[in-house]
Parts: structure tokens; C-alpha cells; sequence
């Protein structure tokens, strides 16, 4: 079965009110054409999983696309804070459901399994425990020991960008790539949405069987999307663009000049190829990718 589709299909396959599970650490290895498309498309009350969010979490806030966040971190790394999220937060916009790694990974790992919830020692001690309806003390059977229950998470759909895929939706990232989020996140989801620097033929794949991370009955839609992890890095393929987040940055404490930036890069661009030349083309790309 062909699963290639373009990126407004792979997109239109999310609805409103949906959790959608964002593969993202921060400044590395985000599928920011689907974000760019999520916005362009005004989806609505969408909440977001991440492990660490970065500028995909805050142009989300800023683009009024989410209302709330489940994971551990928002954060641009060194390029500082993420401030429309932010003040999303702080004005009630978005509702935030704080949990650590390994709480996210039992939350995750139960809905993956089928399973009510997953234990974990992770968050013991933490006050966030008590104001989280998803969390809750238990005493282990075996031991009596005190751990925390985790309530099952099943994401609508899950965004990844990965190194190459096939058009039946095998699926394939380099050993430069290995997050802890990207193998519990399509488990957990009802839906995969996966767009890839390159499709390929499925005997490309065959050559390094052991670099699959997703079989293709597990994926619905792959979208053939160059550097579609810019302005993050997305190694050996290209680094993090500075000078973008650096562009980002600066304007983000403002929502005019907020909203004019989204309007120059994402709004504006009807294609990749036009986001590409809008944030510098092939002269910026090449400084990446040295």
C-alpha cells in the first residue's frame, strides 16, 4: 500500500481537539514542516506531547493552535526561553500537565501496551503528584513499596521526521538520531504521521535493515519533506540554524513582530522549496550542512 502523501493530506488527517505526540528535543531532530503545516492549516484546542519542546512548542502557542502541553520541558537550549509559550501559560491559554521523563515514558508505555498505567519511582516526593489527576500513589503488591501509577497516554498521532523512507512506510534514522521519545511515541499513537529527507526504494532499506524503526503497517502517511527539521539540527544531514533562532528570539517577546514572522515564514511560504529560499536558500543551507 502507497502511504506517500502530500503534506497537506498527512496534515488534514488531524483533527481538532486531537493530542498529538511531537517528536523534539529542544533544539534537535523536530518535524517542523508538520508544525509549519499544523498552523497553516489553523488547527484548533490541539494538545501536544513532548519529552523537551523547543520554537515548535512556541510557535504553536503563538499561532493559537495549542491549548495544552503534557511533558517534561519547554526549552530553547541555549538560545533561552521560549516566551510565547510562556506567556501563553501565564494567561491561561495553555494548560500544562508537568511530568518527568520517566513519568511520560509509564504514561506512554502504558497506552503503547494496552495497559491502565505503569508505575514509576520517577516523581516520588514531587507536590506534582497531588495536583495531577493522572498520577497517583500506590502501594506495590509484592514489596509495599510506594510508587507512582501513571494513567495510561494515547496520543491521536504522532509527528516524526526521520533520515528516509519507502513508499509502503518503512521507515529508517541514522545512529546519529536516537531519542528516547521517537520509539515510544508511534507505539503509543493511534495514528503516525512521518515526513523524510528522501523516499527511497524499499531496496535502499534493505541495505541496512538494522537502522528500521518503524515497519510501514505501522505508519499512515510519509511526506517526502528536504530538511524538514530546519531550523533544528537533523544530523549528519545539517546542524541547528543560529542565526534563526537567534532571529526567533529577538522578536518573540512581541506579538506584532511575532505575528509578522509567521507571517514571512510560515504563513507566506506555500511550499518547502519557498520556506527554504524565504530563510536564506541554498547559501544558508550549505552553511548548515559543512
Amino acid at each position: 500500500m502507497n502511504k506517500v502523501m502530500t503534506i497537506e493530506e498527512a496534515v488534514g488527517l488531524v483533527s481538532d481537539g486531537e493530542i498529538v505526540a511531537l517528536q523534539n528535543m529542544a533544539t534537535q531532530a523536530a518535524p517542523m514542516a508538520l508544525v509549519r503545516e499544523l498552523i497553516r492549516q489553523e488547527k484548533r484546542n490541539l494538545g501536544l506531547v513532548c519529552l523537551v519542546g523547543g520554537m515548535a512548542v512556541d510557535w504553536l502557542a503563538a499561532a493559537g493552535v495549542i491549548d495544552r502541553f503534557i511533558g517534561a520541558a519547554v526549552s530553547m537550549e541555549q538560545f533561552g526561553l521560549c516566551n510565547q509559550y510562556r506567556k501563553a501559560v501565564e494567561g491561561g491559554r495553555v494548560r500544562v500537565e508537568e511530568l518527568s521523563e520517566t513519568a511520560l515514558n509509564a504514561r506512554l508505555g502504558a497506552g503503547a501496551r494496552n495497559l491502565p498505567f505503569l508505575p514509576t519511582r520517577g516523581m516520588l516526593g514531587s507536590d506534582l503528584v497531588d495536583i495531577n489527576d493522572n498520577l497517583t500513589l500506590i502501594q506495590d503488591p509484592f514489596t509495599g513499596e510506594t510508587v507512582v501509577a501513571c494513567r495510561a497516554l494515547v496520543p491521536d498521532v504522532a509527528f516524526i521526521h526521520a533520515h528516509r523512507a519507502d513508499a509502503r512506510g518503512n521507515v529508517q534514522m541514522d545512529p546519529t538520531i536516537k531519542w528516547p521519545d521517537l520509539g515510544i511515541f508511534p507505539k503509543a499513537s493511534k495514528k503516525v504521521i512521518v515526513t523524510a529527507e528522501e523516499i527511497v526504494d524499499t531496496e535502499v532499506l534493505r541495505r541496512n535493515p538494522d537502522r528500521t524503526v518503524l515497519p510501514g503497517f505501522a505508519v499512515d502517511a510519509v511526506v517526502e519533506v528536504p530538511y524538514g527539521a530546519h531550523p533544528t539540527s537533523f544530523f549528519p544531514n545539517y546542524t541547528y540554524d543560529t542565526a534563526f533562532h537567534l532571529e526567533w528570539i529577538k522578536v518573540a517577546r512581541d506579538d506584532e513582530a511575532t505575528q509578522a514572522f509567521l507571517q514571512k515564514y510560515v504563513y507566506a511560504p506555500a511550499t518547502q522549496a519557498d520556506y527554504l529560499a524565504a530563510v536564506g536558500g541554498a547559501e544558508r543551507i550549505l552553511e548548515l550542512t559543512r
